[in-house]
């Protein structure tokens, strides 16, 4: 499936369209995610990344963004990126500990001023926005994207299924999306 073909039936039915390029890419992204997390997550954190990833690649259509008839490569990124966020994420929960290189790199590209106040304003906006989503969802966004927390886990914590935490967790970020957008940050450069 091409990118035109994709937007295509996108246009006409975004339901049957993600269902096609579910059905088409479910190996390719599972075979990226599985490559990057079987040595340190479990077969639930491999469902959950490939979940991510499919949800990214839902999200970045509503955007309508170009992708030049690049699909394959476009979502074989976003699975790359995801697994390698969900191993550090991973590697993190377990213990790892950061070498002293690693901080004494930190040490010397410290942030300005200027760059500590844009990134608490935005800290500020964000949590802001968040809570703006009511609840559940604002519980479900920090405990997944915050506290790195599967889907199951968060599921248990509110009582309800895995997929369902899914499925909120995906049309929150929607929402948080248009309300980071309302304040005025530009999502569709992929920056905020």
């Amino acid at each position: 499936m091409t990118d035109n073909e994709y937007r295509a039936m996108f246009d006409r039915s975004p339901a049957a369209a993600q269902n096609a390029l579910f059905d088409e890419y479910l190996n390719y992204v599972y075979s990226i995610v599985f490559n990057k997390l079987r040595s340190c997550g479990s077969a639930e954190d491999i469902e959950e990344c490939v979940s991510d990833v499919f949800s990214a690649v839902f999200l970045s259509y509503d955007n309508k963004q170009e992708l030049n008839g690049d699909l394959k490569g476009f979502i074989g990124r976003i699975a790359s990126n995801k697994a390698i966020n969900m191993f550090h994420s991973l590697t993190a929960r377990n213990g790892r500990t950061a070498y002293i290189e690693e901080l004494d790199e930190q040490l010397t590209s410290a942030e300005t001023v200027t760059e500590s106040a844009e990134r608490s304003e935005l800290q500020n906006t964000m949590i802001r926005c968040i809570k703006g989503l009511g609840e559940p969802e604002a519980t479900m966004i920090i405990h997944k994207y915050y506290y790195n927390m599967r889907s199951g886990e968060i599921g248990k914590k509110l009582s309800m299924p895995a997929g369902t935490v899914r499925v909120r967790c995906s049309r929150a970020l929607k929402k948080l999306k248009a309300l980071l957008m309302a304040e005025g940050y530009d999502l569709e450069e992929g920056r905020l």
